[in-house]
This record gives C-alpha cells, structure tokens and sequence, in this order.
C-alpha cells in the first residue's frame, strides 16, 4: 500500500528537533521526500542529523539552512526544494521559540522583536514563498505550528500567546485568499509537548502541577504531557489529501486544556 504522501515533497523549517523533527519523520515514513530546514547546522544537533534518519531509514531528505526571518532566505529554501525535488506540495513551519517571559512590565523589547521575527515574521515568509509556487500549481497544503495558548490568555506568557494567536490569524486569512486556488491553509496548536523548547518549564514542579491541573487527558496511567509525535500524526493528517476540505481551521492536539 502506497503511503499517504508518496510522490509528493514537503518542506519541514525547524525540523532539527522537537515536533519539527517529528513531523519531517512522519512524512518521509508516509512516502514524502523531505526538505529539512534549520538554523542549526550542528552535525550532532542541527538539521544534519533528521537527514541522516530518513535517508538512513530509505527515505529522500535534503538539509538547507535557514533563517527562516530572512526573506532571501525563505525564497532559497524554497527554490532549492523545487531543484532538488522537481514540486513541493506540503510546508509545515515549526521554527519558533518560547520568547520572553514574566512581568510583562519588565518585557525587554529587544526580546519581544526577536521572538515575533521568528514566530511571526519567519512563518509568514515560508509560507509566503511557498505560496508563490502553490498558486501556480494550484495545490498546496500549508500546515502553522501554533499553539493552545494562542487560544487563551496565560498570564506572563505574553509574547508567545500573542505571537501564536497572530500565527491562527494568519492561517485564516491565507485560506481565505488561497482557497479558491484550491490550497489547503490550517494552524496547528499542541498543547504541552515534551519538546526542548519547554523543557525548562517542565523542570519547575509549580508549573506542572498547573498543566497536570489544565489537561484534563491521562495516557497510559498518569501521562498529560503530548510526545512530539503525537502531533506529527496530525500533522500528517493536515498534510494528507485526507483533509482536502479543512482549511482555515485550528486543529487543536492538547489533551483538553481548552476544553476547561
């Protein structure tokens, strides 16, 4: 049985790690040839590595390195797909961060313009870029990381709920004016992960026992926190031809947090 995106190439931007790297996996284990793109190009913890697994495993993978903030940048990842690959039917953008945290009086601007250049900036311009060539083949899925929180408000957490609420802006607005060229735009919004980007947060025992307290789903026993994949496998599932009628939705994978 053929997998769900043989034949078809996804570009995956932070795929060295967490649900990034997850969801590159996924696809190429589903048929896909995969564009990894990262910053990082550390041979132990950079894009290199996610490469190595799927080519290792039979798969077709490519790393580029990118800043996805950079609009050159974003448009040489695309390009590069399309030379290496000859198509790209799927994007996934889960290049972000966490951001500044705590008084949101005391919020250094400095951090507050890098976090959005990544989050926002960054998962607008691959999109942008990717659309360029979606619109003339008039097939494309776009797939948003974002998250629970872009859909309630945390206290001390304001630049990440913020600049994950942009992200679902975004996804809606792009499906509305994508639709009719019959691309398929959706956000995704996991709940807690255990990715590197919280990690810090999942070392403070105060903190967990909130998320223990807002995500209502137990796995296996006691487990609340989501593997990465966990999201890959709805990713695919946005990525597939399976939800060739679902754009400018907000799919959320938390465990119930927002059912609370």
């Amino acid at each position: 049985m053929a997998g769900r995106l043989e034949g078809k190439v996804a570009v995956v931007t932070g795929a060295s790690s967490g649900i990034g790297r997850a969801s590159a996996l996924r696809f190429a284990g589903e048929g896909a040839s995969v564009v990894i793109a990262d910053v990082r190009d550390d041979p132990r913890e950079g894009g290199e590595p996610t490469q190595e697994a799927i080519n290792g495993a039979g798969g077709r993978a490519a790393f580029v390195r990118t800043d996805v903030t950079e609009p050159d940048q974003a448009q040489r990842l695309v390009d590069e797909t399309l030379d290496r690959f000859g198509g790209l039917h799927v994007i996934l953008t889960a290049a972000g961060n966490v951001g500044p945290q705590g008084d949101s009086r005391q919020v250094d601007i400095g951090e507050w313009d890098r976090h959005f250049a990544l989050n926002v900036r960054g998962t607008f311009l691959c999109a942008q870029a990717a659309l360029r060539h979606m619109a003339e083949a008039r097939y494309g899925k776009v797939i948003m990381i974002a998250s629970n929180f872009g859909l309630v408000g945390v206290p001390e957490l304001t630049a990440y709920c913020a600049g994950k609420a942009a992200v679902i802006g975004m996804a809606r607005s792009l499906a509305g004016e994508f639709g009719p060229l019959g691309i398929n735009v959706n956000a995704l919004c996991p709940g807690a992960t255990k990715t590197a980007i919280n990690v810090h947060f999942r070392s403070d025992e105060y903190i967990q026992a909130g998320w223990r307290r807002m995500t209502p789903l137990r796995m296996g026993g006691e487990e609340y926190l989501a593997e990465p994949g966990d999201i890959a496998n709805a990713a695919l599932y946005l990525a597939s031809d399976e939800a060739r009628f679902m754009t400018g939705a907000t799919l959320v994978v938390d465990g119930g947090w927002i059912a609370l």
